[in-house]
């Protein structure tokens, strides 16, 4: 797992503004101290899956959505992905905001940084792995693939008990936040997998976003 200067950099809206060799300072200094606060953990779980009720084999969970329903379309089986880089780094960032803002938003994008890598790690195991083609992860909340199925992953994945990653039962959002869920396919045919940053960016709706690509 690495954390990209230029990614780090994209989160906070950088589009090639002049910056100063002491804010060059402070981000190395928050890749830095990210890395050592980061606890990252993770849980992997392999389905069967029939793309044309889509429902998961072996789980009582259908998935909803135009774009999952395309994303998965040559696939019989599915992985379930729960990813989580811990408290501390988000501990550390609410203290530093209140003391020193500068370093705390410095912090706090490079730990999306560091979950954004550590999936990608993670999916590329797997497709080493893998005899077969995979697709890029696919989470809830890209396009109409509802934020509200976060629950499915949250409870067939166990993520409370196994990772410490919960769900707020309203907001479906997850705790730590900077934790993901998400699904990948096992494509039956191709060899080339996309690129999973520009793959999930062209599937957003929301043309106007600062960090599109």
């Amino acid at each position: 797992m690495k954390i990209d200067k230029s990614e780090l950099l994209r989160y906070l809206g950088y589009k090639g503004q002049e910056y100063g060799e002491n804010i060059d300072g402070e981000i190395d200094g928050a890749i830095e101290l990210c890395l050592k606060l980061i606890t990252p953990r993770s849980v992997i779980r392999k389905y069967g899956f029939d793309s044309r009720s889509m429902k998961i084999k072996g789980a009582q969970i259908s998935l909803s959505g135009e774009d999952i329903a395309r994303h998965l379309s040559d696939c019989k089986e599915v992985y379930f992905l729960g990813a989580t880089v811990g408290f501390e780094v988000e501990k550390k960032v609410a203290e530093l905001m209140k003391t020193n803002p500068l370093k705390g938003v410095l912090l706090d994008s490079a730990s999306i940084c560091a979950i954004e890598s550590y999936c990608d790690d993670l999916c590329d195991e797997l497709q080493a792995s893998s005899a077969k083609p995979l697709t890029w992860r696919f989470s809830c909340g890209y396009g109409d693939f509802p934020l509200s199925q976060q629950k499915d992953f949250v409870n067939a994945l166990e993520l409370p008990k196994r990772i410490g990653v919960f769900m707020n039962e309203e907001s479906f959002m997850l705790t730590p936040q900077k934790s993901v869920t998400a699904v990948i396919g096992v494509k039956e045919s191709g060899s080339n997998v996309e690129r999973r940053c520009d793959s999930k960016c062209s599937t957003c709706k929301n043309k106007t976003c600062v960090y599109r690509r």
